[in-house]
């Protein structure tokens, strides 16, 4: 133990030393290279850095890994002599955010100070950057005034950044305390506390015992609502009335958006309009107004929707989303002119689900093809010496090789970080080159972002037809529907293994799929294999299929299970893009509507008969 602490106090007096210069000076300069040829002639690899051995590659990685641990551990001369090694690239940037963080967690500012500046300005995390402007690196009025306005969850960083900008004055009062509000709705007590604290007025120890006419105790009134415990009660409305002669009237809009929301994510519409239609417009966030707008959706009230989008922030109000579903409130009111004019806007808006939907809504209908072919040869090579893409596919072959999904992760980022300059035409050229080495989920990555020059081939690949195609047949359901699927899911890699423990291309439960074995006479463990995968996950798709004899609510059943598809049915028959668009789950709605999208490129890909995304969604059964 005493040698220890020596080796700990030796080397924290190196990194204020030599370490520092070392790591200021020695990363690998970019060497240029040619422009290259594409179809169009105009790609251009902006730089690459040196190749390197892949030896030298994996070696890297596992520092990377200890790396990491060092920063959590608040050892500084591993990160250090890690960055004085390494050349730029995604593992190089974020052992340099996790070490400032850290770095300003600990208040050494003077090797933040250092460190901050070797960090590209694009690079730096927003946490980061917080700590830079509380350590008076930088000074970022802008970036407090917006955190100011954040209603969700922050880092640590920012939290810190916000206390000390409140003690100080630096944010506006209404700002602040609208934050503390959306803080206790939360449940994020000490947060609420420290921010309240700062803004000159506690809360009350007990939260559920709150007296006097402070600020913080207004605030803990209100919260006796508000909290999640309350806030869907049957009560909660009667309780706020009651209380409604002891606090503000802005405090009293946020309380009415709270119990707006918690009706609108139980699918309990008119109750949730009535209680929105009583908030302040000044205290919702742009969650409760997307609950609002869906609340009126849900109940087909057009002139209500209409007059809640065109209500909303305009940076909300001019997403996809809603841009699409005004045009559709002013077809429902018979205004078809400016109808007309919205879609066409809409419809140039990619290729996700509601410009789709929109270029559907003028008669036209998805297109397949292609303005650019695939990259030869000679241009994969090209783009291949690039030494960030080297290093990216050399960690994915040897990630893929030993089933370690850690690094198969970290080559994702490579391979970000990589190509987070090309232009369209080299990204089409690395799109190319990652399909050419199974490595498709940053194959579908680059050619989705290459927004003027589309493959589309490229965009939605369907290789293993051997086995998908078959067993899509065998048990009745569209191959299309399967490619959409496996999209979504898993992006075509195999053995894929979520948090969860959903796993392979089709990202079955290992539950499901001792259920799924039983019945077909298999082994569980056949999950593990891409066969028996592809197998089990189609024979549940048309499982779930038969249950609704719907594809949506299918869909939304293979995701969330059939008991939540089935809940979020309404009394009567429902468009099935309504349905969708008030899933009150984000990752199911997301994810209906992706697998929905998806499915109509791969029909049209595959030549089948319905084509048209406004067919496969149709009507959604009453429950």
């Amino acid at each position: 133990m005493i040698l220890k602490s020596k080796l700990l106090v030796q080397r924290h007096r190196l990194i204020s030393g030599t370490v520092l210069l070392i790591t200021a000076c020695s990363n690998q300069h970019e060497v240029a290279v040619q422009p290259i040829n594409t179809n169009t002639g105009n790609a251009v690899l902006p730089g690459t850095q040196a190749s390197e051995t892949p030896d030298k590659i994996i070696s890297s990685f596992q520092q990377y890994q200890n790396a990491l641990k060092a920063v959590k551990d608040g050892d500084d001369v591993l990160p250090a002599q890690f960055l004085a090694r390494q050349p730029d690239s995604a593992m190089s940037n974020s052992i340099r955010n996790n070490w400032l963080q850290q770095l300003g967690k600990r208040g050494n500012w003077a090797v933040f100070r250092q460190q901050y500046a070797l960090l590209d300005k694009n690079a730096r995390d927003m946490e980061t950057r917080c700590y830079a402007v509380q350590g008076g690196i930088e000074s970022d009025s802008s970036l407090i005034a917006s955190l100011s306005q954040e209603t969700g969850n922050l880092p640590t960083g920012c939290n810190r950044l916000l206390v000390q900008a409140a003690a100080s004055q630096q944010i506006n009062a209404q700002n602040g305390w609208r934050r503390v509000r959306y803080l206790l709705a939360l449940n994020q007590i000490t947060n609420a506390r420290n921010l309240a604290q700062a803004l000159g007025s506690p809360l009350p120890d007990l939260l559920n015992a709150s007296a006097g006419n402070s600020q913080g105790a207004q605030e803990a009134l209100l919260y006796q609502v508000t909290s999640k415990e309350n806030r869907s009660k049957d009560s909660a409305a009667n309780r706020l009335q009651q209380i409604s002669a002891s606090l503000t009237k802005e405090q009293i809009g946020f309380g009415w958006g709270q119990l707006g929301l918690a009706q609108a994510y139980s699918l309990n519409s008119v109750n949730a309009l009535t209680y929105f239609d009583r908030a302040d417009p000044a205290q919702m966030n742009n969650e409760m107004w997307e609950w609002y707008a869906r609340s009126a959706l849900r109940l087909q009230r057009w002139q209500k929707l209409n007059n809640i989008i065109r209500s909303m922030p305009e940076a909300l109000q001019q997403q996809v989303t809603w841009q699409y579903w005004l045009a559709r409130s002013y077809r429902a009111l018979g205004q078809n002119n400016q109808a007309r004019e919205i879609f066409e806007q809409t419809a140039k808006r990619g290729h996700n689900f509601y410009s789709l939907l929109a270029k559907e809504a003028l008669g036209n209908k998805a297109s397949v093809q292609n303005t650019v072919a695939k990259s030869s040869q000679q241009i994969q090579s090209k783009i291949a010496t690039d030494g960030n893409i080297d290093r990216s596919l050399t960690l994915f072959k040897t990630a893929q090789a030993e089933n370690n999904w850690t690094m198969r992760r970290q080559a994702q980022q490579e391979w970000r970080y990589a190509t987070r300059n090309f232009n369209d035409d080299t990204l089409i050229a690395a799109a190319t080159l990652a399909e050419n080495n199974g490595f498709y989920e940053m194959s579908i990555y680059s050619a989705d972002r290459a927004d003027n020059q589309l493959n589309y081939e490229l965009r939605y690949p369907a290789p293993f037809k051997e086995l998908t195609v078959p067993f899509a047949q065998q048990v009745g359901i569209d191959p299309a529907w399967v490619y959409g699927l496996i999209r979504q899911e898993s992006r075509f890699m195999i053995g894929a293994r979520s948090s969860v423990g959903a796993t392979g291309l089709m990202q079955v439960m290992p539950a499901t799929a001792r259920d799924i074995a039983k019945r077909l006479g298999m082994d569980s463990s056949e999950l593990y294999t891409m066969s028996g995968n592809i197998r089990m996950g189609t024979w549940y798709m048309s499982s779930v299929r038969k249950q609704f004899a719907d594809e949506v609510l299918a869909t939304a059943g293979y995701n969330a299970g059939p008991g939540r598809a089935r809940r979020w049915q309404a009394n009567t028959p429902l468009e099935g893009a309504i349905y969708a668009e008030t899933i009150p789950f984000d990752e199911t709605r997301t994810y209906v509507k992706n697998v929905m999208a998806n499915t109509t490129y791969y029909a049209n890909l595959f030549g089948e008969p319905r084509t048209t995304l406004t067919e496969r969604m149709g009507t959604v059964p009453a429950r």
